[in-house]
């Protein structure tokens, strides 16, 4: 499992099946959207924030993430 101490994360190092993308300088993560054609972005008030989201998460236990499950119950319909 990643380690959430990394201060930089790249989209090699991400497992969530539903990312997208990120953007260092907006603190942004975007992921697939919990309906077709739809994206979610979560943004962060700073970069430190948004490290740990994708350590803890998108690198890490990305089925805990509040946004993964969110996608996961309305494309599939059912808790995972």
């Amino acid at each position: 499992m990643a380690s959430n101490k990394k201060l930089c994360w790249t989209e090699a190092d991400v497992k969530c099946p539903f990312y997208l993308a990120d953007d260092r300088k907006k603190r942004s993560i975007s992921c697939e959207g919990y309906t077709p054609g739809a994206d979610v972005v979560s943004r962060f008030r700073t970069l430190a924030q948004r490290e740990k989201h994708m350590g803890r998460y998108c690198v890490g236990d990305f089925s805990r993430c509040p946004v993964y499950r969110c996608v996961y119950l309305n494309r599939y319909g059912e808790e995972e």
